[in-house]
């Protein structure tokens, strides 16, 4: 039978879950911190330690207060959202929501009016975001890659190395992730790849190792379920004539009969048929299709333009001169599509991408406009146990995502002093605002824009945070506090910077989730409510009946 709580209960409620999941991340705000120690039942041995905001965030599934976990829960999201996005700003998102949710609440409690209180934070928080954007500087040479990879990662090495790699690929270039051994490194490769499935294991019999080498080969780039066998055996002796070495179709799926063409095929020395189907959801493999087909030159065959298999004629396939197949994806180094087309292409999606809120058509398009240019990266984690390139491996995606979002969004003046410079225009909207929801709103957002830099100074032990805070606001543009020299600094000229794209969602989703939630006026409790956890693993005693993977 469900449960209702009304107010007040309910905020009183929302703000101890807050207030439970913000406790556990704020340590983890700034280059001077503590880990945070995750104590699971299910796991062996000893308690993981954490300092990644959205990490932990992530790993709290529930509280033992189920009141309280709701609003645990509200906060949740919105860190994990911030950490897959962006990499960093998860716990600056939870002090300015954390600040916003308990300043809100007691305003509220004393008789203001939760929606129009909501709505003048969400004007004020447009006013922030614009002063911040005012702030911004252009993220190009290696050395402001390398300082903002170290303000993430805090490890020269990795720092130098994601330098390095963004130098040559650019913000949109395709960088992966893999376990090495105790040395740090990386590598780049040529061309363009994509993720794909091979149907059958055929195509790798008598092939020494898991990579097929192609040189000249025709591609049939299409989303046909294939199943003509005398379509195909036509198709591949015109290729064959045409002098090239092989023939890669590209595929939703293929018949038995269809495979077993390819197995017979196996024993010819001078021709070789390989069989791809690509990887992902559909929009990621309609993506694929398009880019494979600007690559090669070729045309995308569909079987809802009427197309099929019987009907292909040459100048409808790719080219190139040299590619190659592994299990999990293929590649293409030298493709024999118009240049010219692919480049307009990449202008057309860039455009697209800076005009896009949509965060996956985002990921998306960055994908494309990376795999167009060509070029990735492979960066192997160091680490001498198991658990530690796991931590690496993760401590790499993220510095990743922050340094993408820097050099397409910019820089910010680090240790929270971008913020602690809107303060000034807040002041100013303050003493000319005559409305009592607004004026609230304004002293609201004030204490929220010094929240991440007390939390900083706190964490490194300071003994007077609002003297610092004070001197901040009295510098000039860019004079903040270096927490590891212990003085008052240039912060971009001492290489203390934030990703802009980074603070300002952290800002947008601090501010915008708190006033959210201040408008909650019941909570309902399930009877049988499901439980939200990670994709990736499930608790041992949980029942699969009653989980949600979100």
């Amino acid at each position: 039978m469900a449960r209702v709580l009304s107010q007040p209960h309910t905020r009183e409620a929302l703000k101890a879950g807050i207030d439970a999941l913000a406790g556990a991340v704020l340590p983890t705000l700034g280059p001077l911190t503590g880990a945070v120690a995750l104590d699971d039942k299910n796991r062996a041995g000893s308690p993981e330690l954490l300092d990644d905001g959205g990490a932990i965030a992530r790993r709290i599934l529930q509280l033992d207060d189920g009141d309280a976990d709701v609003g645990a829960m509200l906060l949740r999201e919105t860190l994990w959202r911030q950490r897959e996005r962006f990499g960093d700003g998860a716990a600056t998102a939870a002090a300015i929501y954390q600040t916003v949710y308990a300043e809100g609440h007691r305003f509220i409690s004393a008789g203001g009016n939760a929606m129009l209180l909501r709505q003048a934070l969400e004007r004020g928080m447009r006013d922030m975001l614009d002063d911040l954007r005012r702030q911004v500087a252009d993220l190009s040479t290696p050395e402001e890659i390398k300082r903002l990879a170290l303000s993430i990662c805090e490890d020269g090495d990795m720092a130098a190395a994601l330098a390095d790699i963004f130098d040559v690929l650019g913000p949109y270039g395709a960088i992966e992730t893999r376990a090495g051994g105790r040395e740090l490194r990386h590598e780049f490769f040529l061309g363009s790849f994509w993720e794909s499935a091979v149907p059958s294991n055929i195509v790798f019999e008598g092939v020494v190792g898991d990579r097929i080498e192609l040189k000249n080969s025709a591609w049939l780039i299409s989303d046909f379920e294939l199943d003509d066998l005398a379509a195909l055996v036509n198709l591949a002796a015109a290729v064959y004539q045409a002098g090239c070495d092989s023939l890669v179709i590209l595929a939703k799926s293929f018949s038995e009969q269809i495979i077993a063409a390819q197995g017979a095929n196996s024993r010819m020395e001078d021709f070789r048929l390989v069989y791809l189907e690509p990887a992902g959801l559909l929009d990621e493999q309609e993506a694929a299709l398009e880019d494979l087909a600007l690559i090669t030159g070729g045309t995308v065959l569909r079987a809802a333009g009427g197309h099929n298999l019987e009907a292909v004629q040459p100048d409808m396939l790719g080219k190139s001169e040299l590619a190659w197949v592994d299990r999990n994806r293929f590649g293409i180094i030298a493709g024999g599509g118009d240049e010219s087309r692919v480049q307009n292409e990449i202008a057309a999606l860039e455009r697209r991408y800076e005009n896009s809120a949509d965060e996956r058509r985002q990921e998306i398009l960055r994908t494309r406009i990376g795999r167009l240019r060509g070029g990735s990266a492979v960066v192997y984690a160091a680490g001498s146990s198991e658990s530690e390139l796991r931590f690496q491996q993760e401590l790499l995606k993220r510095a990743i995502a922050a340094v993408r979002a820097g050099i397409l969004g910019g820089t910010l003046p680090g240790g929270g002093t971008a913020l602690l410079r809107c303060l000034a225009g807040l002041r100013e909207r303050l003493r000319e605002s005559a409305d009592l929801h607004e004026r609230a709103a304004w002293r609201i957002l004030i204490k929220a824009a010094e929240a991440p830099c007390r939390a900083l100074l706190a964490n490194a032990g300071h003994e007077a945070p609002g003297v610092v805070v004070h001197q901040i606001r009295s510098g000039a543009n860019g004079i903040g506090y270096d927490l590891r020299a212990e003085r008052i600094v240039d912060m971009p000229q001492a290489g203390v910077v934030d990703s802009a794209a980074a603070q300002m969602a952290a800002v947008r989703s601090g501010v915008s989730g708190a006033a959210l939630a201040l408008t909650v006026e019941r909570i309902v409790h399930r009877a049988n409510p499901p439980l939200a956890i990670d994709p990736g693993g499930l608790p041992a005693e949980a029942d699969l009946g009653n989980i949600e993977l979100k």
